[in-house]
């Protein structure tokens, strides 16, 4: 899927990449779709939950925001193949919407509850996470970005799309990023995030 998108993908060039019979395969999916359905959720809901996981205690919706963005780029960035994966899914793929993008949504959603983002229209600028996020990914696979690893920039860049100040917004893309810890044993759902007590 990675070299030629999910429409190139046949059992039969599976079967003969992981040295084993189209049969087999049939053994564990009952079509091509079931299979492909298989890798994104593996592929993807993977990053999904620990992403989850890392800014289940952070309160600031900027930081969840920005920890996302770069974990999503960085990963696609060091691990091609995976970036690649994305790219050829493209934006319009259910499984990549309904994967990741109930998750850019709450926590869009969050920073307008807690009064940190400045959004009209909070499933457009899920989308618009998305549209640019698989377009910066290819233009960093390709080379054709003038910046090697343009991870803060976009990050950067969508913060102030979600109203924050310009100096702000690149004071909280350069915070250190925290590892992305192991994935859960039980996935959690997709809920939208409590508002925090004023203090």
């Amino acid at each position: 899927m990675s070299e030629g998108g999910p429409e190139s993908v046949t059992i039969n060039d599976i079967a003969q990449r992981a040295d084993v019979s189209p049969g087999t395969i049939y053994n564990y999916f009952g079509s091509r779709d079931d299979l492909i359905d298989a890798v994104i959720h593996d592929v993807v809901e993977s990053l999904g939950q620990r992403l989850d996981v890392l800014t289940l205690e952070v309160e600031d919706a900027a930081e969840v925001y920005s920890f996302s963005l770069r974990h999503l780029m960085g990963t696609a960035i060091s691990d091609p193949v995976w970036g690649w994966f994305l790219v050829r899914l493209g934006i319009a793929h259910d499984g990549l919407l309904s994967t990741l993008g109930p998750r850019a949504s709450r926590d869009l959603q969050y920073g307008v509850d807690t009064g940190r983002f400045e959004i009209e229209d909070v499933p457009l600028a899920s989308a618009m996470t998305f549209g640019t996020l698989i377009s910066v990914m290819r233009l960093a696979l390709t080379g054709e970005s003038e910046h090697a690893h343009p991870t803060e920039l976009y990050a950067e860049t969508l913060l102030r799309m979600a109203g924050l100040p310009a100096e702000e917004a690149a004071e909280i893309v350069r915070r250190p990023l925290p590892p992305l810890p192991d994935a859960p044993d039980v996935p959690r759902a997709i809920v939208r995030r409590p508002v925090p007590p004023p203090r």
